[in-house]
């Protein structure tokens, strides 16, 4: 269904979406009873269920598990992932629509604190953009570096 989303059908889509999860997501649907909203309003989850509940739809095993960074002492929200092929090509898809073919850029990545962090979303969209990009000068400066500047104008000056 996702596969085929454009302009033209995205509205039904959106509302075949939202009938399912309403549907088969036990966090969502209490949140639509609770909010009394009708089918035709959308509304987002708080990102604050993802720190308090399981949010998910059906029942199936996580490929992954990414988490927020949080603050010192804070519950972290969870982001559970069943299949990371369709992770990938649905962020892929995202950069392709609005920027074109990830070969034809350089990622120049500054994360600094996100790095130390395995479970990260953030770096693992990145990193996954960054070796599909193909350029030498793609890659992350890390904590302290500054960005090499005939690196940085090199990107610039021959990207899009």
């Amino acid at each position: 269904m996702l596969a085929n989303l454009n302009p033209a059908n995205f509205d039904a889509t959106a509302r075949a979406v939202f009938a399912y999860q309403s549907a088969h997501n036990p966090v969502f649907s209490q949140y639509l009873k609770l909010l009394g909203r009708s089918k035709i309003q959308i509304p987002f989850l708080p990102i604050s269920f993802f720190k308090t509940h399981l949010v998910q739809t059906g029942i199936w095993k996580a490929e992954t598990e990414f988490t927020s960074s949080g603050t010192t002492g804070q519950i972290t929200s969870k982001h559970l992932v069943a299949d990371l092929t369709l992770y990938e090509e649905s962020f892929e898809k995202g950069f392709e629509q609005f920027y074109g073919n990830i070969e034809d850029w350089t990622i120049l990545a500054l994360l600094p604190s996100y790095l130390e962090r395995d479970t990260s979303s953030l770096v693992y969209m990145v990193n996954s953009l960054v070796k599909k990009s193909n350029h030498p000068q793609s890659g992350f400066y890390l904590d302290g570096q500054q960005p090499d500047r005939p690196r940085l104008c090199s990107a610039v000056c021959n990207s899009h």
